[in-house]
C-alpha cells in the first residue's frame, strides 16, 4: 500500500517539475529565410563545389537538413503564397508570378499578431498589391521593409534603380530604401542592416517573427565587383571550363558547370548575410530560443546557372524545378546534425510555425501542410502525394507547358504535358535526374497517376487564370473539360 503511494506521489512530482519548466520556457522567435530562385544544389551543405557558403553550411549542420524539400510552384509568388498560409497554390487561384494572395486571405504573421509577436518583413515581397490591400502591413506585419509589387531589383546597387527625379520605372524598385543609401551599397547588405535596426529597437518583452525573404540570386544578376574577382580568379586555378546540356525537346542551350562567378559571388553575400543575423541572434541571447526556417522559393535559371544533377530548373515541374534546399534549426528541439529524407512540402512551414509558437490553425483554415515537430524528434510523416501545374512554356529554361505528380508511397513522378509531347514517367527514389522515361514501360501506374492529377487540377481549374494563348484550348482539352 505504501509502495504505491510513495509511487503516485513520485509521478506527481515529475508532472509538477515538467508542468513548472514548461511554464519557464520561453515564447520561442522565429526567423524565416527565403531566398529567391537558389537551386537545389547552390549550397555547400547541399554539394556546391565552386560556391562558398561556410555560415549557413554551420547553421545547417545545428538542425535537421531535408534534401527531399518540394515547392508548391516552380515560381515565386503561388510557393510563397503557400509557405505564409500552408495551402496550395492552386487553392488559392494562383500558378504564376503575376498572381496574387486574395483579398481577405489570412496568412501566418496574422495570427502570430494576434498571439503578442512582433512581426517584421524583411526583402522582397510579390504576392500582393496597394490596390487590394494585401502588402505586408495589411497581413498582420508591423513593418514592412523593401517589400513590393516587383520581382526584383532594377538594380542591386543603391539607388536600387530610382532615377534622379525620384521616380522608377514600375515592378523594378525596391521603396523605402531610396533614402539612407550611399553609392556601392549592396542590396543584401542594406536589408541586413534593416534587419539589425529592427531587432535592436524591438520589445524585448515580446517574441519576434521576422520574415527575412531575400531579393538575391533572383535576375538580374549583379554582385560586388571584388567578390566576383575573387571567383573568376578561383575558377581559373581550378582549370573549371564551361560546359552545357542541350535540351532534347525545346533545343536550348543549358549551364550544366559551375562556372557563373557573378552567380557564386552573390551566394557569398547572401551566406554573409545569413551569418550575421545568426551572430546578431547569439549577440542578444536569443538565438537558443530561436526557431530558424531556411527555404528556396523554387529552382534556379538554367541558361546561366547549373541544376545538375537535377533535371529541369525554374519553371519547370521536373526535379531541379520543384526540389529546393531546406533545412530548420531550433536549439533543444532539433538533434545538430539530423537529416530527414523523405519528402517536405513548403506549406510545412506555416504548420511548423503555428505548432512550434503553440497556435491553434483555426477550422476555418484548412491547410495542406504538416507540423515537423513529429520529425524533429524522430518521427516519419505519413507518405503524401504532391501536384504541380505551369501551362505556360519557356524555351530559354527548357520548360514545357504541363502539370505534374509525384507519389511517396511508390516514388513514382508523372508529367501530364500540354504541349503534345508525350507524357513521362520517373522512378525518383531511382532515378533522380529523371534520365529515364518508363511511361511505355507502367502504362497501368501512367493511367492511374493520370486520372489523379487530372482530378486534382479541375477541381481548381474554374478558379484559376487561364494559360496563355494556345495553351488555353490544349490544357483545358487534355484535362478533359
Amino acid at each position: 500500500m505504501m509502495r504505491g503511494i510513495r509511487k503516485i506521489v513520485q509521478c506527481l512530482l515529475v508532472v509538477s517539475l515538467t508542468q513548472s519548466l514548461n511554464a519557464e520556457e520561453k515564447t520561442p522567435n522565429v526567423v524565416f529565410f527565403l531566398v529567391d530562385d537558389l537551386g537545389w544544389k547552390d549550397l555547400s551543405c547541399f554539394g556546391a563545389e565552386l560556391y562558398e557558403t561556410p555560415n549557413i553550411d554551420k547553421l545547417c549542420a545545428e538542425g535537421i537538413r531535408f534534401p527531399q524539400a518540394y515547392t508548391s510552384a516552380a515560381i515565386c509568388s503561388p510557393a510563397r503564397v503557400t509557405a505564409l498560409t500552408g495551402r496550395h497554390s492552386l487553392k488559392l487561384g494562383m500558378w504564376n508570378h503575376h498572381h496574387t494572395l486574395p483579398k481577405g486571405q489570412k496568412i501566418l504573421p496574422h495570427f502570430l499578431k494576434e498571439a503578442g509577436y512582433q512581426t517584421w518583413h524583411v526583402g522582397k515581397w510579390h504576392i500582393g498589391n496597394e490596390k487590394q490591400k494585401t502588402m505586408p502591413t495589411d497581413l498582420g506585419f508591423d513593418v514592412n521593409i523593401g517589400g513590393w509589387t516587383a520581382w526584383g531589383p532594377g538594380s542591386y546597387f543603391w539607388p536600387y534603380n530610382w532615377k534622379p527625379n525620384g521616380k522608377s520605372p514600375k515592378r523594378t524598385s525596391v521603396p523605402m530604401l531610396k533614402e539612407g543609401g550611399e553609392e556601392g551599397e549592396y542590396l543584401t547588405d542594406r536589408l541586413t542592416e534593416e534587419t539589425f535596426e529592427l531587432i535592436d529597437q524591438r520589445d524585448v518583452e515580446k517574441p519576434f517573427y521576422l520574415n527575412f525573404w531575400y531579393y538575391t540570386v533572383h535576375n538580374k544578376k549583379e554582385a560586388k565587383p571584388e567578390v566576383i574577382e575573387k571567383y573568376e580568379k578561383k575558377i581559373a586555378e581550378l582549370g573549371m571550363k564551361e560546359t552545357f546540356r542541350v535540351d532534347p525537346k525545346t533545343g536550348s542551350k543549358l549551364l550544366s558547370s559551375e562556372t557563373n562567378a557573378l552567380y557564386a559571388a552573390m551566394i557569398e553575400s547572401l551566406d554573409d548575410s545569413v551569418g550575421r543575423v545568426v551572430a546578431k541572434l547569439k549577440e542578444i541571447g536569443e538565438y537558443e530560443n530561436t526557431l530558424i526556417v531556411f527555404f528556396s522559393d523554387n529552382g534556379s535559371t538554367t541558361d546561366d546557372v547549373p541544376c545538375a544533377p537535377l533535371n529541369g530548373g525554374k519553371n519547370s515541374t521536373y526535379e531541379a524545378g520543384v526540389r529546393v534546399p531546406a533545412f530548420m534549426v531550433w536549439n533543444g528541439h532539433i538533434k545538430p546534425g539530423t537529416e530527414y529524407e523523405k519528402p517536405i512540402f513548403i506549406g510545412d512551414v506555416f504548420n511548423t510555425v503555428m505548432d512550434g509558437t503553440q497556435q491553434q490553425i483555426p477550422a476555418g483554415h484548412p491547410t495542406d501542410g504538416t507540423s515537423l515537430l513529429p520529425v524533429f524528434a524522430g518521427k516519419d510523416l505519413e507518405p503524401r502525394k504532391f501536384y504541380w501545374y505551369f501551362p505556360d512554356s519557356r524555351p530559354h529554361w527548357g520548360q514545357r507547358a504541363n502539370a505534374a505528380m509525384f507519389d511517396e508511397k511508390t516514388g513514382m513522378k508523372y508529367l501530364m504535358f500540354f504541349t503534345g509531347d508525350e507524357d513521362e514517367l520517373y522512378n525518383i527514389t531511382e532515378d533522380l535526374g529523371e534520365t529515364t522515361n518508363l511511361a511505355a514501360q507502367k502504362p497501368e501506374v501512367v493511367e492511374a497517376m493520370q486520372q489523379q492529377l487530372k482530378s486534382f487540377v479541375k477541381t481548381y481549374y474554374p478558379s484559376l487564370p487561364k494559360p496563355p494563348g494556345k495553351f488555353k484550348v490544349k490544357t483545358a482539352a487534355r484535362l478533359g473539360l
